[in-house]
């Protein structure tokens, strides 16, 4: 399924509106900042045609190459 580029735009609208009045209070609010925080980069992402970086990856510590 494919959105229009006006629809991308009004979801990234949507939801940067709802990330501004966030207040993160507990580790539930924390983890919906970080779904809202993705789910704003992959429409982004759809925007431009740029795939999103996969934040998982840049978790802990850099590898090592042995």
């Amino acid at each position: 399924m494919t959105l229009s580029k006006r629809t991308v735009e009004m979801l990234l609208d949507l939801i940067e509106i709802k990330i501004s009045y966030m207040d993160v209070a507990d580790r539930e609010d924390a983890r919906d900042l970080q779904v809202l925080e993705r789910a704003r980069q992959e429409l982004q992402a759809l925007g431009t045609g740029v795939p999103p970086m996969d934040l998982r990856a840049r978790a802990g510590r850099p590898r090592v190459a042995a």
